[in-house]
């Protein structure tokens, strides 16, 4: 499992949330909501979904929303 932290970025695009993680191949989506999107990609990588938190700042644009995952366990 990987030792740093993930971050996974979420966008909303046609009726679904789609999760890709920075320096990762994989991606996830869900319809239910971004942070379901997220979890489900956490769990493709092998993590913890419990562990996500999301990141809340202006710098995201308007359907985007990020979650950071410590990278461990």
């Amino acid at each position: 499992m990987p030792d740093e932290k993930v971050i996974i970025n979420v966008r909303q695009g046609l009726g679904t949330y789609i999760a890709k993680a920075k320096g990762h191949t994989l991606n996830a989506s869900c319809t239910a909501g971004p942070a379901q999107a997220a979890e489900a990609l956490a769990h493709k990588l092998g993590l913890a979904p419990s562990l996500l938190q999301k990141v809340v700042g202006d710098d995201l644009a308007y359907g985007c929303s990020r979650f950071e995952h410590p990278g461990h366990a």
